[in-house]
């Protein structure tokens, strides 16, 4: 049996949410730019709750953008999939299915372009979203009269611009423009490409200026992890669309409008749907708290042959360290130098932990090596000089996880780990037997500054590797969080 609206009365098991049939005479109010997993699993998800709970009542138009991949299994389903929602959640085992509705239909921009542009013309269509990847907000020299526009951007641009000129520039026909995109000021650069276009192909002064004032365009942030397709063997029927998600998800999303609140209703479902005037504090908790954390325990990870992230707390020390960076280090740094609240870093810091420890995803800490030096520079190093500003001593968790960086560099310049790391040949001249701790971070066409400016940081990485030499990344932690203590 395939789920389909027509099969749904057949699914009578208990433990898989079922849509509400009302759910299906509810009108499109959302256009999609996107079919992958991380919209199903997250904007998606709200959306569907929103609806089955009558907060929302509005479902999704999705535009499938690109050649690759068949949409065939959309049409089949009449659109539906099953979200597996499976981890911890406040150190409980979650494990729960629910089929969502929230989709109505799956257009090809290829083959269905006019179609999906009479969709502008829906005096309920209120909110767009996306999730192109970081390469979808570029601007390319293509027209918007193309069959389909070439770039994203210009297949907004022409949405919009059929929008306009169907409701005659009224102002209260502008849509909500929320990209997930993981680009810092996401909405901001999709609206000043959408604007250059309209420059460049001289498009209607009366329609820069719709653009400008009658659009929402909303900065947004998304946070969960949501790994792809998996298989419906579990269920009493076939799935094709079927995907898992972990428990912790957070959608952040920034406006000062009432209106837009009130349009975005579905945020009333679950207080992950943040709708608030800044962003960046969200911003600056998960790449510190989330990233950080990630970048500071893969070398410990690596050197220590642990092949899971899910796995890292098997080790006592490894389980010491992450809490001890986590609560005594980046955390204190973000309520005293960013001025977040201690009651929300313990919070995310707490979920963090939960996340490492799904025992459902099997994250490779090898993936997280992925660029490696940059994370470093991106992640971890910014943290030194707020730390040193109300501690004034070498934060003993980073310096130990800097020093497990440096020796998997070493390792992967030996080729006995390989991973893509596009600095890793700067890298090469302090490799050997990584004498020259000091003299690398101080390079400055490394990392922008000089580590080595911080007091006594760079000594005790090097102290710190010449001890993991000798004995082991885990009696290093040991011995020096014990000596180090706050």
């Amino acid at each position: 049996m395939k789920l389909s609206k027509e099969n749904l009365i057949n699914i009578a098991v208990h433990n898989i949410d079922l849509p509400h049939s009302s759910i299906f005479d509810l009108p499109e109010k959302v256009i999609q730019f996107g079919t992958g997993s991380l919209l199903r699993g997250l904007p998606d998800d709200f959306i569907h709750r929103a609806n089955q709970a009558g907060l929302f009542n509005g479902r999704i138009l999705v535009v499938k953008s690109t050649t690759q991949g068949d949409s065939s299994a959309f049409n089949t389903q009449d659109a539906l999939y099953t979200l597996c929602v499976q981890g911890y959640s406040n150190a409980k085992i979650v494990d729960r299915q629910q089929v969502n509705a929230s989709i109505s239909r799956v257009l090809s921009a290829q083959q269905s372009w006019s179609e999906i542009l009479e969709t502008a013309t829906n005096p309920q269509m209120e909110i767009l979203l996306s999730n192109t990847t970081e390469a979808g907000l570029v601007e390319d020299q293509g027209d918007i009269g193309d069959n389909p526009p070439a770039s994203f951007a210009a297949k907004v641009t022409a949405y919009l611009y059929t929008r306009f000129r169907h409701f005659n520039g009224d102002r209260t026909k502008g849509l909500i423009i929320i990209p997930t995109e993981l680009v810092p000021d996401n909405a901001q650069v999709l609206k000043k490409i959408i604007l250059k276009i309209a420059e460049r192909q001289n498009l209607n002064p009366e329609f820069v200026s719709w653009i400008k004032e009658a659009n929402h365009f909303c900065n947004s942030l998304v946070d969960r992890i949501v790994p792809g397709s998996i298989s419906s063997s579990k269920f009493p029927y076939e799935d094709l669309l079927a995907i898992m998600a972990e428990p912790y998800c957070l959608w952040a999303i920034e406006t000062d409008s009432e209106t837009v609140k009130k349009q975005l209703s579905f945020a009333a479902i679950d207080p992950a749907v943040k709708l608030v005037s800044n962003i960046e504090q969200y911003k600056e908790i998960k790449l510190r708290l989330l990233n950080a954390t990630h970048t500071l325990c893969c070398g410990i990870a690596l050197l220590s042959s642990v092949e899971y992230v899910k796995d890292f707390f098997q080790v006592p020390a490894f389980d010491r360290y992450i809490r001890h960076i986590l609560f005594n280090e980046i955390g204190p740094i973000l309520q005293h130098c960013v001025h977040i609240d201690k009651v929300d870093w313990e919070e995310f810091a707490s979920a963090v932990i939960d996340r490492f420890k799904n025992p459902f995803l099997a994250h490779r800490w090898h993936a997280i090596a992925l660029q490696y030096t940059t994370k470093m520079k991106m992640r971890v190093f910014p943290l030194l000089a707020p730390w040193y500003s109300f501690q004034g001593k070498p934060p003993v968790g980073l310096a130990i996880g800097v020093a497990a960086y440096l020796l998997v560099i070493r390792e992967a310049a030996s080729g006995r780990l390989v991973f893509q790391d596009d600095l890793q040949p700067k890298l090469c001249q302090y490799i050997d037997g990584l004498k020259s701790t000091h003299a690398l971070l101080s390079d400055k066409d490394i990392w922008e500054l000089s580590l080595a400016d911080y007091p006594e940081f760079s000594n005790l990485v090097q102290e710190l590797v010449e001890f993991i030499e000798v004995n082991s990344i885990g009696q290093a932690i040991e011995k020096y969080l014990k000596i180090n203590a706050y």
